[in-house]
């Protein structure tokens, strides 16, 4: 066994080796003997802190000090704390962030730094800090309120770990502000905690932004928001014009007389034509594609879409004095008009660019049209052949005819009780069964009967007969 008196000696060699080493001006060897030496005894460790404290040295103990299990009085801490904010806001973050928060009182440590922020209220050390102090005292809407100022990055993390939807409902806008894509996604993914109408409200001011959360809005569910529809018109004519016509196309929602006032306010010509065409002004829609965008070919793929004679009449008519148009006609009309009917309203004398390749591809078209209905042709006809000989193979089965089955004209059943006596019936292709004596006279054809019930309703001649006799 160890006596005290030896543990006691030792310690006392120790606290001497401490005294030199400060004496020699080496406080951090000092500082770390500290932990070895004083041990478990916190009287001496309280009085080195102060005799530290008086020598300027409080930083070089403070990443020494116990705090784990055995601890000193939170004062300890707070006046080391406090001697790094006086004078190293770096240090002192660092021990906010080591150092357990039930080392100290939270509350006098955050007072002061609210103190220190006040001369100086942009720091983001200070600031970071505080927002610590705040997270780990619980208080986290006012963490998320300075992490939202310095554009933090872990205010998303500090949202969903704490469940802080309830205190972001007013500061969506600098969430957005933040991060546009990040908020959008956080919002829309948590439509249950905060609304699309609690969102709009809060955006209302900032249509710019408010452009983007509907927007994502409505690529994930073309339905959810489509009371903002309307409003989403102007948002996209304003903000994003490249997104407004597949807006226009996807949206079933969307009032088209508002939609056309507004493209045609701003002078949006391509989705003019699309809302015209939409709402029955082909005729309107292909005119201003021809006189205002000037492209046929985006006119003739106007006029393939909707498959409409007038329309194409009305593309030849304003085409044929423009030889650019004609030459685009030529080479683009020919499975859908006949090109004849081009060509003899072709002025004579007119100069039409590259007007041979054209004639040539009409023709080479045109044969590719013969060979593709010969191909047709033949196709249909083998499939014709091969149908008949199916129909053939299975009209010429068997019919069952047992005594459930009945006379279609005198309903009775069609085998007789007994079976002795002789019988004829007579069973079309259709189905049908007659007694043969019920059968009614012969058509006009001699020698020919058919199924009186398939010939009433139309349904041809029931094929042959099967006629069973005993």
């Amino acid at each position: 066994m160890i006596s005290l008196s030896f543990i006691h000696d030792v310690q006392k060699i120790g606290m001497a080796y401490i005294n030199h080493l400060v004496e020699k001006g080496d406080y951090d060897s000092a500082a770390r003997k500290c932990q070895k030496v004083l041990g478990k005894n916190m009287d001496l460790w309280e009085n080195e802190v102060y005799r530290f404290k008086t020598i300027g040295q409080l930083k070089a103990i403070s990443q020494y000090l116990p705090r784990g299990d055995l601890r000193l009085r939170p004062a300890i801490y707070e006046m080391i704390l406090h001697e790094f904010l006086k004078t190293d806001y770096e240090g002192f973050a660092t021990l906010i962030r080591e150092w357990p928060g039930e080392l100290y009182n939270n509350m006098a440590i955050v007072q002061a730094v609210s103190d220190h922020l006040k001369r100086d209220p942009t720091n983001r050390t200070l600031l970071t800090t505080l927002a610590e102090l705040y997270t780990y005292d619980q208080r986290y809407d006012k963490a998320l309120e300075i992490y939202l100022k310095l554009r933090h990055k872990d205010v998303y993390q500090l949202i969903h770990k704490h469940n802080l939807f309830a205190s972001i409902e007013d500061k969506i806008v600098l969430l957005m502000d933040f991060d546009k894509e990040k908020a959008v996604d956080m919002l829309l993914d948590n439509e249950d905690k905060i609304s699309t109408d609690r969102v709009v409200e809060e955006l209302a001011d900032r249509p710019e932004l408010l452009h983007v959360y509907l927007h994502k809005l409505f690529k994930r569910d073309h339905h959810k928001g489509q009371k903002y529809h309307e409003r989403q018109i102007g948002l996209y004519a304003e903000y994003d014009r490249p997104n407004l016509l597949p807006f226009l196309r996807d949206s079933t929602h969307c009032p088209l007389e508002k939609a056309l006032e507004v493209c045609q306010q701003r002078n949006f010509v391509e989705e003019t034509v699309f809302l015209l065409s939409r709402m029955g002004n082909c005729r309107r829609a292909l005119q201003m594609i021809m006189e205002e965008l000037e492209d046929v070919d985006k006119a003739i793929e106007f006029a393939k879409e909707q498959d409409d004679a007038e329309l194409w009449e009305d593309l030849i008519s304003y085409s044929i004095d423009k030889p650019p148009f004609i030459t685009g006609l030529l080479n683009n009309i020919g499975t859908h008009v006949d090109p004849i009917l081009l060509i003899h309203r072709i002025k004579e004398g007119m100069e039409i660019p590259n007007l041979r390749d054209s004639l040539v591809k009409i023709l080479q078209d045109y044969n590719l049209q013969i060979l593709l209905r010969e191909g047709c042709k033949k196709i249909l006809v083998a499939d014709s052949l091969s149908l008949l000989q199916k129909m053939h193979r299975t009209q010429m089965r068997g019919v069952r005819v047992d005594e459930e089955n009945i006379c279609e004209s005198c309903h009775a059943t069609i085998l007789p009780s007994d079976m002795a006596k002789p019988f004829n019936v007579v069973v079309f292709h259709c189905r049908h069964m007659f007694h043969k004596e019920c059968l009614p006279s012969s058509g006009t054809i001699p020698g020919v009967q058919f199924c009186n019930i398939c010939s009433a309703k139309r349904r041809g001649p029931g094929g042959g007969i099967l006629e069973m006799k005993k």
